[in-house]
């Protein structure tokens, strides 16, 4: 399974539904939908009314990514945008049974993301509970950064422990992803590339994106 993820953080706002046409024109799979809060990461971005917007225009999975405290108080909203998967931080909650079940109760996939220094061991006692794990491979939050090398050890061991206990959740990598080092990270184990900037300011979109399936 080879997907492409196109991050809507790093498209033109002010022309979001052209944006979202190109992505879907140039083969992504999805659409992925940072949602922060200023807390959790310095930065805000977007909330249930561009989600909402998004789910409403895009025939793509749309994947909401909760970059925020508390993520448990907004899964029903975020449900009711019509997003097709929710994944909260590991590190934003002290309940991920709870939060997982509150996901599957609104009939969306669950996922669970990890910062960069968050090991894979800490989500290991609850990966057959989840539809797919997203790696962080940059400083949550922003856009155009450089891959951190050590989450290739990471997307290595996650890769291995779902082989070894027989799972088939989707593993997602967000964060410094390049037709340079695409294939690289497939290679590894990765399902699904999440790329921003390096797809919405390509001058070749679909090719960008045919690249990063191969």
């Amino acid at each position: 399974m080879k997907q492409v993820s196109a991050s809507i953080l790093s498209a033109n706002w002010l022309k979001l539904g052209e944006e979202l046409k190109r992505a879907e024109e140039a083969g992504c799979d999805c659409i992925h939908v940072d949602i922060t809060d200023g807390h959790f990461v310095s930065n805000l971005t977007m909330g249930m009314d561009i989600t909402r917007a998004v789910c409403n225009f895009t025939g793509l999975r749309t994947d909401v990514h909760l970059m925020i405290e508390e993520p448990g108080r907004f899964i029903a909203a975020f449900a009711d945008t019509g997003a097709d998967s929710i994944t909260f931080h590991h590190e934003a909650t002290a309940h991920p049974f709870e939060l997982i079940r509150e996901i599957k109760k609104h009939g969306k996939l669950a996922g669970v993301a990890l910062d960069p220094a968050t090991p894979v061991e800490a989500i290991e006692h609850y990966l057959d509970q989840v539809d797919l794990v997203l790696l962080v491979a940059v400083c949550v939050g922003f856009g155009g950064q450089k891959f951190i090398d050590a989450v290739d050890e990471k997307i290595k061991r996650l890769a291995k422990m779902r082989k070894d206990k027989g799972l088939h959740f989707e593993i997602q990598v967000d964060g410094g992803i390049n037709t340079g080092n695409g294939a690289e990270k497939r290679a590894l184990g990765v399902d699904n590339l999440v790329g921003g900037s390096m797809i919405f300011l390509s001058e070749d979109i679909k090719e960008t994106v045919r690249l990063l399936k191969t």
